[in-house]
């Protein structure tokens, strides 16, 4: 995508796994990094969340006393294209297999992508800009929530800490429980799993009629909110529930959510 943060790089990156090529924006903070390297978050939908958690930590790491945010590093991982969601990009890179809510062509590439994230990315950028990969989270949205759970059951140690924020769960929830229970207590990461009140039943803002029933029913068919408390329940079963955080929050949407589960995904990074 086609924009300038300061203080950032943008490159592209070939996925050995794949062949796919994707494009990568780099922030760190100014100044000497800690002892043991930055922490740093990787961020998917890069297009459209980058820049968003770089101002973040801008912002919540000048006062880590009153906010429990610190400086840490940004990568966020783009399909390339100048959309900030490319549809079908998200179902080839954040699925694992077909769903039988959507008909997608490209979808379960998810093991792919996700080698090329933990075995690919991760070790080459720690290299190159001294981050600490014992202190990285990945983080995802939407559909790119529920790649994240599914990076959870597959990889645990690939990253410390894990943040879901209103997880698809729906795509495909009997594939992504069978991967959560092979989850083991000694594994130990720490996980978010957010949610906003509405995303189980409409805003109040959105009039009767016609587009408030077609909601009202894709909604009973997800079941955004049901999905993502069974699925926090078993992480907590698997990891002790120290190790796993759930919250719904009030009065947020499925798009909206995302601005306070950035905050608190921040703030759990640097919980002691």
């Amino acid at each position: 995508m086609t924009w300038s943060l300061a203080d950032s790089r943008v490159r592209n990156y070939c996925a050995n796994s794949s062949g796919i090529e994707y494009e990568i924006s780099i922030w760190q903070p100014k100044g000497e990094p800690p002892e043991q390297g930055w922490p740093v978050v990787y961020v998917l939908d890069g297009n459209a969340l980058f820049a968003t958690v770089v101002e973040a930590i801008q912002r919540g790491g000048r006062r880590p006393d009153a906010t429990g945010v610190g400086l840490a590093a940004v990568v966020g991982i783009a399909h390339g294209d100048e959309r900030l969601f490319a549809t079908e990009f998200r179902y080839r890179d954040f699925t694992f297999e077909p769903s039988a809510a959507v008909k997608a062509d490209t979808a379960g590439g998810g093991r792919a992508f996700l080698d090329f994230i933990s075995r690919q990315l991760t070790p080459e950028l720690a290299r190159e800009f001294n981050f600490n990969r014992a202190h990285q989270m990945l983080f995802g949205h939407s559909l790119a929530g529920y790649f994240v759970l599914n990076a959870l059951g597959l990889q645990p140690h690939a990253f410390s800490h894990f943040a879901a924020i209103s997880p698809s769960v729906w795509w495909q929830p009997d594939a992504l429980t069978k991967r959560l229970q092979q989850l083991q207590a000694s594994q130990a990461p720490r996980v978010l799993i957010a949610t906003g009140e509405w995303e189980g039943t409409p805003a109040p803002w959105i009039p009767d009629g016609p587009a408030r029933e077609q909601l009202i029913a894709r909604r009973n068919t997800r079941a955004m909110l049901t999905h993502a408390a069974a699925v926090a329940a078993l992480c907590q079963q698997q990891l002790g529930p120290q190790r796993v955080s759930y919250r719904c929050f009030p009065e947020e949407d499925h798009s909206s959510v995302v601005m306070i589960g950035i905050q608190r995904a921040l703030r759990l990074m640097f919980e002691p």
